[in-house]
């Protein structure tokens, strides 16, 4: 059985970070190709309590991707499972490979089905899937290396 252990506090840096990071990609970086693709043109962005209820859900959202994210990399770890140590450089290649197989196999598929069964266009998914991978790839390194 692996020895898992998370770091709480690493898990919670990354919602802070992720914070900023999903508003300059809706934002300034992509915001109107974005809402372009979503066919929201010019509205106004929601003010008051309802923005406050976006970033709460999105922020819960984060929680429960670095939290998952930080069980799946220390899964993978050699060192939990007591069959030696973690090779050389570890911590890089666990994110990389955590990101990208947690991308490629959960988030994709479902930016994917947004083409299928809501019509979107594959520029939403690329902004979208890329933001996905982005964010993942962020999270994963600040857990393999804040253990």
């Amino acid at each position: 059985m692996p020895d898992i252990t998370i770091n709480h506090l690493a898990v919670i840096v990354c919602v802070v970070v992720g914070m900023p990071l999903g508003y300059l990609w809706f934002g300034p970086l992509f915001g109107a190709a974005w809402a372009k693709r979503m066919d929201m043109g010019a509205t106004e962005p929601p003010g008051g309590a309802a923005m406050v209820k976006s970033l709460l859900l999105y922020a819960l959202g984060s929680l429960l991707i670095a939290y998952v994210l930080a069980h799946l990399l220390e899964v993978y770890r050699p060192s939990v499972w007591e069959y030696g140590t973690d090779p050389d450089p570890a911590g890089w290649v666990f994110a990389l490979c955590g990101a990208f197989f947690v991308w490629l196999g959960f988030f994709l598929p479902l930016q994917i089905g947004r083409v299928a069964w809501e019509k979107r266009g594959w520029g939403l998914v690329a902004i979208n899937s890329s933001f996905d991978f982005v964010r993942l790839l962020i999270f994963a390194m600040i857990l393999a290396y804040w253990r």
